[in-house]
């Protein structure tokens, strides 16, 4: 499985089939950009994840997004050795903001 994607290649799996998102931003991020909308988007603030983890499915794959990329990496790892199958999108929600721009 692949742990990382860019974001050019998050927008070609988004066009061609049904992807779940799991949004770690802080609610302050959320309401200055709002990511992808539709039922496939779970929204869980990074510092409420480890509180939230029976919200989630371990038979899906969550395409993980912060701000930036960085701390979605970490929290991948804590995931997948929590036995959930996770992607991180590298750059994050500012890289899918920059891409919807160009």
């Amino acid at each position: 499985m692949t742990y990382s994607v860019t974001i050019n290649e998050f927008m070609l799996l988004a066009a061609n089939e049904s992807i779940e998102i799991l949004d770690l931003r802080d609610p302050e991020f959320i309401d200055s950009f709002e990511l992808l909308k539709g039922p496939a988007v779970t929204q869980i603030s990074l510092t409420q994840l480890p509180n939230c983890l029976d919200q989630l499915d371990k038979s899906k794959t969550y395409y993980l997004f912060t701000q930036f990329g960085d701390r979605s990496k970490t929290m991948a790892q804590f995931l997948r050795k929590e036995g959930f199958q996770v992607v991180n999108v590298i750059g994050g929600a500012a890289a899918y903001q920059h891409y919807l721009a160009s």
